[in-house]
């Protein structure tokens, strides 16, 4: 299958990198047992080059498939039944309908937004990377995912939409109960199918008529960026245990030894920003788990520096890349930065992938070196004559690479 211009990679349709070819794995509502993770882990070591990763938006990635190993890889895939959606779907948050501090159970919305979308053969007349997000609210809410179509749960039974961005961009069209949010939704999608492009880019009469039936919007309050790493209460008096892939990467090996750890815990959910949650395990076990989680490379503590750094792919995974980002992010970790409430951000070449929401700071190869900036942040001293320095040494090496 043919991948489409713009479109994100899938299994059916993977994307060609620096390292071999690149698929990503959607399990229905991110849920997955041990067993089929490590089933996962496995195949991805047999067929691809044994690297695992967990997106900024918790999808599942597998690299260094090649040509001849990925139909393969497929049908080891297919086999382990993970209900997985190769296409457009609506994303709601990890534990969402789980969670105990949750403002509302996103899963109704989500369905009848799914099931619209496939009853009336929306998804091929949509424009590659159309997302939806239905956010139920709570620790692992989902105000730093972008998306077309974005419902946040206030409470009481009431939700809010809003149209192309994130918690701090997106447009409010308004609120009110979930027949007409949804409502809503469906005449979003509609006019996203009708137009073939991204809700960023409505008129401001489009957005008017969105309105319809709506209440006005309230104002969306700044939430803070949890990470999914530590103990989550659920509704039922139980806990799930969060634990983060350091910079989004895992080996094949590590993350089979995990699920044989954990081989107790009913589910493994993946989550944004890296993670991975594990429920039903019992709290006498909690501790241990963590400690094999730690000892496996994952991190475990909700202030490890790692959870601070966004990195792409770097050299010599992406072809386009001029530096290893990742070599640098675990650098910069060890030396215990960022050493401030930022995130940093390092891309290996000018399209800047990775880019975190909130304030950062960014350093970004661009042709014969790289830039410094900053967004609503202030690097520490200590910060910027590191990443001044390496920066440095990146330029020249830049140079006589192209020299």
């Amino acid at each position: 299958m043919t991948m489409r211009r713009g479109a994100c990679p899938t299994l059916s349709a993977p994307m060609k990198t620096g390292d071999g070819l690149l698929a990503r794995i959607a399990p229905a509502h991110g849920v997955l047992t041990p067993e089929k993770l490590a089933g996962i882990a496995r195949a991805a070591g047999r067929h691809g080059n044994g690297i695992l990763e967990v997106t900024a938006r918790g999808k599942l990635q597998i690299r260094g498939l090649t040509a001849q190993s990925t139909p393969l890889f497929a049908t080891e895939i297919n086999a382990l039944d993970l209900g997985a959606v190769d296409g457009f779907a609506v994303e709601t948050g990890a534990l969402d309908g789980l969670a105990q501090d949750a403002l509302g159970d996103p899963m109704a919305l989500a369905r009848r937004i799914d099931e619209y979308a496939a009853a009336h053969c929306l998804a091929p007349r949509l424009a590659p990377k159309v997302s939806v997000t239905v956010d139920g609210g709570g620790t692992l809410h989902l105000d730093a995912i972008g998306a077309d179509i974005k419902l946040v749960a206030l409470g009481d039974g009431l939700w809010q939409i809003g149209v192309g961005g994130n918690g701090a961009t997106a447009g409010w069209l308004g609120h009110g109960d979930e027949q007409a949010v949804g409502a809503a939704a469906l005449a979003v999608l509609d006019l996203l199918a009708q137009t073939g492009g991204r809700a960023r880019d409505f008129t401001q009469a489009q957005r008017e008529a969105l309105r319809a039936g709506l209440e006005l919007a309230v104002q969306h309050p700044a939430r803070a960026d949890s990470a999914p790493v530590g103990r989550f209460a659920l509704k039922d008096g139980e806990s799930a245990l969060g634990i983060a892939l350091p910079f989004s990467q895992i080996s094949a090996e590590a993350l089979m030894a995990l699920c044989e750890a954990v081989s107790d815990a009913s589910e493994i959910r993946l989550a944004p920003r890296h993670g991975l949650l594990l429920l039903g395990l019992d709290e006498a076990r909690h501790e241990e788990v963590f400690r094999a989680a730690h000892a496996l490379g994952f991190v475990t503590q909700g202030d490890d520096p790692r959870l601070s750094i966004a990195a792409c792919a770097g050299a010599p995974a992406c072809a386009s890349a001029g530096f290893d980002a990742k070599a640098l992010a675990a650098e910069a970790a060890a030396a215990g930065l960022p050493d401030g409430p930022y995130r940093l951000h390092l891309s290996a070449c000018e399209k800047g992938c990775a880019q975190p929401a909130g304030p950062v700071v960014n350093l970004i190869a661009v042709e014969g070196g790289c830039t410094l900036s900053c967004v609503g942040a202030k690097p520490s001293e200590r910060l910027r004559t590191f990443l001044t320095e390496r920066g440095e040494t990146l330029r020249a090496a830049l140079l006589r690479k192209t020299g």
